[in-house]
């Protein structure tokens, strides 16, 4: 074993002191296996806190460590196996340590500990995986939170992380509390201020409202955010050239590992985020050292190195497909297709995707509303939604100077009445911007300016109600007073009628 794994026998023996009474005791009353091994792996969890980098403090945090990795990964990760097996081979081996300890064999007892604190930091590293990867998530997505809703979302950010198990209702309390609250008190003040739009299209009355007038009304900030120590570290991990060896060495470990249901191994993207967790971890360090050495190349430490790189990586793995189960189950509001698109959106629950994902959570929500105001007529009304490209006047303005002159633009733009900062594309796929550029001869400097503009252009979002007419005046025998009916539960009055009542403004 390596010294820098191993422990001075004092702290070692107190903690599997501390193990084999809890242990002991629940043996003695017989408990049941399950019981059993979630109260030995927390006493395991509090004896091997000081071990962890960045262990939670929270008992509701700890809680969650242990119910992610014996419970929640259950048949959704491979990881599950591997630290079910592990732990049964830890208390295996706690339980022929009680036993020279307690006949007082002290050679039997020493040697019994050194193999019981290989299988001790086998678990402590999938731990750590966990610990990394769980931290990181949450903290990438307060970030995200606080980028959007300002920095007074730290109270409810606070008050959430201090309250809730790091699993569904975790997800559901910032849904809830962040993006249908915003959403709610969008929907009132578009009303408020009149931004909505009422036509008629042949048999269809449609109800348009932007998406932007929810975008307008978050709080955000533009301030710095100053990362966390395990963002920084998860970054730097990778951001030179030994962090991209590490990040390699830690991947083919990974990838030579045997670990259980084999057949789950995690997709490219899942293990790609395990290895850059795994060099985080100094043991990855001493690993490709080691690994430079001959003589060390293959020798028990050496080993042992790489079944903690193996943890480190099943523990972050096993973590990230926990939390996107969790994640998907916290959005079971919204039509399945929708939830597998946003989880889809959330990648590795990385920065620049949450934020994306939270506007496009927002912008399904509100879809989401406008389809529970209009229940009651669900077959006669329809949500539509309406995306355009669009890209900020002045970039478009600056293309001026390459040939981009007011004929050119009138045929790849219009002006966005809602948002003059904005120009839309008239194009509305890939094939008519491919189409425009063809017809309209653009040069290839200017083609390479317009289509990066295309790609990386945000959309204006406009969402429409449908109200079929023909199909109400089936069912309603004054059709005048039934679409009244209806606008009033979308909190709209005709001009000439009376204002609908709160009651059905909340409907």
């Amino acid at each position: 074993m390596d010294d820098a794994a191993a422990a001075p026998p004092g702290d070692r023996e107190a903690r599997f002191d501390a193990c084999l009474e809890r242990l002991e005791e629940l043996k003695a009353v017989k408990a049941r296996r399950e019981v059993l091994e979630e109260r030995v792996f927390l006493e395991f969890l509090k004896a091997n806190r000081s071990r962890i980098n960045e262990f939670p403090l929270l008992e509701t945090e700890q809680q969650g460590l242990m119910d992610m990795l014996l419970r929640r990964a259950e048949g959704l990760h491979p990881g599950h196996e591997y630290v079910k097996e592990r732990f049964s081979a830890y208390l295996i081996e706690l339980n022929h340590y009680g036993k020279a300890k307690a006949v007082g064999d002290a050679a039997a007892k020493q040697k019994l500990a050194r193999r019981l604190e290989r299988e001790e930091i086998i678990l402590v590293k999938c731990l750590q995986g966990v610990v990394y990867a769980s931290s990181l998530i949450k903290d990438n997505f307060s970030d995200a939170v606080i980028r959007h809703f300002g920095e007074d979302s730290l109270t409810k950010i606070d008050e959430i992380t201090s309250t809730l198990v790091f699993d569904e209702l975790y997800w559901r309390a910032y849904i809830e509390r962040f993006i249908k609250e915003e959403v709610r008190g969008a929907y009132d003040d578009i009303l408020a201020e009149r931004r909505y739009r009422i036509s008629r299209e042949g048999q269809l009355l449609i109800l348009a409202f932007p998406f932007d007038a929810v975008l307008q009304k978050l709080k955000g900030t533009t301030k710095a955010i100053s990362k966390t120590r395990v963002q920084t570290a998860f970054d730097e991990a990778v951001s030179s050239t030994e962090g991209q060896g590490l990040f390699e060495t830690a991947l083919s470990v990974l990838a030579r590992a045997e670990i259980p249901q084999g057949q789950k191994r995690p997709d490219r993207a899942e293990a790609a985020f395990a290895a850059q967790v795994a060099t985080m971890d100094a043991v990855t360090v001493e690993y490709r050292t080691a690994a430079g050495d001959a003589e060390a190349g293959a020798d028990a430490a050496q080993e042992l190195r790489a079944k903690q790189i193996v943890a480190l990586c099943v523990g972050a793995a096993a973590s990230l497909r926990v939390v996107r189960e969790d994640f998907a189950r916290a959005l079971r509001d919204f039509p399945p297709k929708e939830a597998a698109w946003i989880v889809q959106m959330a990648g590795s629950f990385d920065a620049p995707h949450l934020g994306l994902m939270l506007e496009q959570i927002m912008e399904l929500d509100f879809a989401h509303l406008l389809r529970e105001k209009g229940a009651a007529d669900a077959g006669r009304i329809q949500i539509k939604t309406a995306r355009t490209r669009r890209a900020p006047k002045d970039a478009v303005d600056a293309l001026a100077e390459a040939g981009f002159n007011k004929v050119r633009r009138k045929q790849f733009f219009e002006d966005d009445g809602d948002a003059p900062e904005f120009s839309l594309f008239r194009p509305r796929n890939p094939a008519e911007m491919q189409e425009r550029l063809r017809l309209f001869q653009i040069e290839p400097e200017l083609t390479r300016s317009l289509v990066a503009l295309w790609e990386m252009a945000s959309h204006k979002v406009d969402l429409y109600v449908c109200i079929n007419l023909a199909a109400l005046g089936k069912v309603a025998a004054n059709l005048s007073a039934r679409i009244t009916e209806i606008l009033g539960r979308y909190g709209i009055a005709l001009p000439g009628a009376a204002e609908p009542a709160k009651a059905n403004r909340d409907a």
